[in-house]
């Protein structure tokens, strides 16, 4: 009897310590990370569209269920310096950010196909979608959690939109390394 208990004991003491320990995982650093994807990880990753990738993480005042912000933003290839971005309101989940991205007010056709990539129609008109931001021993590892819909600059007239989503395997995990404030302007 006294075996069983003491077994039971030290069973509810370690799932104690490990769910403190999970508790106390540091949440990715305040700042700005970025990454340009050189030519060799582009040829090797083919279907691939983000060419570079910027990250900045702030606080937020008086938000107390959201107290974190971020900015994200891609460039494309072939897309010279045009980049699609969006801001999310960010809060802490099992040690990492999860942010929820900001939805457009651009009225524009919708597209008849839900692929990922450049559009110049959109999804949906009301969802956003959604990213999780993890500390990895390099910096952050962005990843898609819902399809997110990245307004961009306007072409000819017609506004732009970069979509990626979460099922994508060339699209939707970006490794991003720590930078100074000046890459993320």
């Amino acid at each position: 009897m006294f075996k069983s208990h003491l077994i039971c004991s030290a069973a509810i003491c370690a799932f104690v310590f490990a769910t403190v320990a999970a508790q106390a995982e540091p949440l990715p650093s305040l700042g700005c990370y970025a990454r340009a994807y050189d030519t060799a990880h582009l040829s090797a990753h083919k279907r691939q569209i983000v060419d570079k990738a910027w990250l900045s993480i702030e606080t937020r005042k008086d938000t107390p269920p959201y107290p974190f912000s971020s900015t994200l933003q891609f460039s494309t290839k072939g897309r010279g310096k045009a980049t699609f971005s969006t801001f999310g309101a960010c809060k802490a989940d099992r040690g990492d950010l999860l942010c929820n991205a900001s939805l457009s007010a651009e009225e524009t056709d919708l597209c008849k196909a839900k692929n990922d990539g450049v559009r110049h129609c959109r999804i949906g008109y009301n969802t956003a979608g959604s990213f999780r931001i993890a500390v990895q021993p390099e910096g952050v590892l962005v990843t898609v959690v819902e399809r997110l819909e990245m307004p961009g600059p306007d072409a000819g007239g017609r506004a732009s939109y970069l979509y990626l989503s979460p099922d994508n395997a060339e699209n939707h995990a970006f490794l991003l390394r720590h930078a100074d404030a000046k890459a993320c302007k």
